[in-house]
């Protein structure tokens, strides 16, 4: 990825004012209809840009949750209006494989509002989820509340770690490859305690139920 995500960030850095803002909303758009370029370096560049002065670090941040979001927004109502037609358009069709839609099926169908939280932070089941999470009648409500609460983590993450690197690409490079894994390690961490809490409150409910039909 250092390669991939070097040469977004030396692309990036080319631009500065409403052009840098309108290639950074861009990129995170493209991003969001699952097209396989890296989000978090795109918003790192976003923050490399801010420590340049090619944007303001608010800039940054704003273009940053807003490209995400309308992203997301994107394949949420595409999903919610055409159905599974949508897997048929092609754009969609080539991006999206069965298997990644499968098993997207199966998270959203499990728990749609713990899923619509952890996907942002899932970069290979991401849109697929989103995609999914429309087709499957998730309530607008449920998705952007808790997307745009998983956003407003994520994004100020990657844009500040960016800024706080400026001009240091490898060493920007090198904090996004420890924070992935930080990330990962911290959604695993909070999936296996949601799970051991569902599991408590069944067992929960199952032992109120017993000691009423004792009585």
């Amino acid at each position: 990825m250092s390669s991939i995500g070097q040469s977004i960030i030396e692309f990036l850095s080319q631009f500065h004012g409403p052009s840098a803002y309108a290639l950074v909303l861009g990129l995170l758009l493209i991003c969001g209809l699952g097209v396989p370029i890296p989000e978090d370096i795109t918003l790192i560049g976003a923050g490399i840009l801010a420590a340049l002065g090619s944007m303001s670090l608010t800039g940054a941040l704003i273009a940053g949750f807003l490209g995400v979001m309308i992203g997301d927004a994107f394949m949420f109502y595409l999903g919610r209006f055409y159905g599974r037609k949508a897997l048929t358009l092609p754009l969609i069709r080539n991006i999206m494989t069965p298997k990644r839609i499968e098993k997207a099926e199966r998270r959203v169908l499990r728990n749609s509002k713990f899923i619509c939280f952890t996907a942002r932070f899932l970069p290979g089941l991401r849109s697929a989820v989103f995609l999914t999470s429309g087709m499957l009648g998730v309530r607008p409500v449920i998705f952007f509340a808790l997307d745009g609460f998983a956003a407003l983590i994520s994004v100020p993450v990657w844009v500040v770690g960016g800024w706080w690197f400026g001009q240091n690409i490898t060493e920007a490079l090198a904090f996004a490859e420890r924070m992935q894994v930080v990330l990962i390690a911290g959604m695993i961490t909070l999936v296996i305690g949601y799970l051991l809490f569902k599991r408590w409150k069944k067992n929960k409910r199952a032992r109120a139920l017993i000691y009423h039909m004792t009585k």
